[in-house]
């Protein structure tokens, strides 16, 4: 009885939350009711973009932690339409995001995961070789494009055949949303 009356006692936002506590099995109900796997205060400390845009550089084995707060607005639904990345329009001009280069070695398979559990926060990555940040004018030019909106982070996987690939890898909030993430890399053989 007096694990019901801790949880009743807490406000609204942390009801489901302290009730998985007690009760784990509702963490698979609702997965807002798992404890955060990183932390959201203080903002993790990021490196601002270089004068191209693109944050720093990723590799097989990365494992950043970063805060979207000083991205760049250089993304939004008309590039991410035009680049054929998603048919949704989800607002994602009104937030800062931050892009990073990662080159896929030839024939490996890169598992790049977002966590974001404090804010929604969505993962792309675009095939792209250039120096320069592509708009949505250069839609046309982008062969592939892959995006995961899921809830609490995603995962995608870019893969290079026959020769290395360059990507971009975004991490882009909705509706003015920025916050702390953790991007990994995974390397697997893919052929």
């Amino acid at each position: 009885m007096l694990p019901l009356i801790v949880l009743l006692a807490t406000g609204c936002d942390d009801l489901g939350r302290n009730a998985a506590k007690v009760f784990p099995v509702l963490e698979k109900v609702n997965e807002d009711y798992a404890e955060p796997s990183i932390d959201c205060e203080p903002p993790y400390p990021t490196p601002s973009p270089r004068s191209n845009g693109i944050v720093g550089t990723l590799t097989c084995g990365s494992v950043i932690e970063g805060n979207t707060s000083n991205g760049t607005k250089l993304w939004g639904s008309d590039f991410y339409q035009a680049a054929h990345c998603s048919v949704e329009r989800k607002q994602w001009e009104a937030s800062p995001e931050l892009i990073y280069k990662l080159v896929v070695p030839a024939n490996l398979e890169a598992e790049v995961k977002l966590v974001s559990d404090c804010v929604d926060l969505d993962l792309v990555g675009v095939g792209w070789s250039d120096d320069r940040i592509p708009k949505p004018e250069h839609g046309r030019s982008i062969t592939q494009c892959d995006m995961d909106i899921s809830r609490k982070g995603g995962k995608l996987r870019l893969n290079a055949v026959g020769h290395d690939w360059t990507y971009l890898v975004g991490v882009d909030g909705k509706a003015g949303a920025a916050g702390n993430f953790r991007l990994s890399v995974k390397c697997y053989t893919f052929r």
